[in-house]
């Protein structure tokens, strides 16, 4: 497999897991009715937990070699 098609393919993985954690934190503060920011506040959720995916996911695979 070619290099940039594997690239492209984790991009768009990447960006389906962001869209759909930030409409799932979306749906979860909706809930919640006092909140100001609340679609600021659903993105910075789902950064953080796609960040943590990643950070998770780089952690396991085992080093090369």
């Amino acid at each position: 497999m070619k290099d940039y098609v594997f690239g492209i393919g984790v991009l768009l993985m990447l960006s389906f897991s962001f869209a759909g954690l930030s409409f799932a934190a979306a749906g979860v503060l909706r809930r919640f009715e006092q909140l100001r920011h609340g679609s600021l506040l659903s993105l910075a959720v789902a950064a953080s937990a796609l960040v943590a995916l990643i950070v998770a996911l780089a952690w396991s695979v085992p080093p090369r070699g």
